[in-house]
């Protein structure tokens, strides 16, 4: 009779490897994505915030009131503070949980 092998898998990001929560666009902070040229006219920002999640190699989630228009022309600016001046600009955060982005409307009372 021969002894079948037993085979274990780890899983990774075990306990302990948790990341809280924290704010792309937060005062002061230090951006380090790629830089990239940038020269659309009108585009919704859903496929703004697409193209820059592809850029920046990162997960990306967005609300359903997510919504406008953008038109930006810009030149060597890192991805992220791209996202970051078309969140501003239409009332908008976004929120890093792990490796996604989380965009979403500002609430009223913030």
């Amino acid at each position: 009779m021969r002894a079948l092998p037993i085979v274990m898998m780890t899983v990774l990001g075990a306990a302990g490897t948790a990341v809280a929560d924290r704010e792309l666009c937060a005062p002061g902070a230090k951006f380090h994505g790629a830089a990239l040229d940038l020269d659309v006219k009108n585009a919704d920002i859903k496929d703004v915030f697409r193209l820059l999640a592809d850029v920046g190699k990162v997960n990306l989630v967005m609300a359903d009131t997510v919504n406008g228009k953008v038109t930006l022309r810009l030149k060597r600016v890192p991805w992220d503070q791209i996202a970051c001046s078309v969140a501003a600009l239409n009332k908008l955060r976004i929120v890093v949980q792990d490796s996604i982005l989380m965009i979403e409307r500002r609430s009223e009372t913030k």
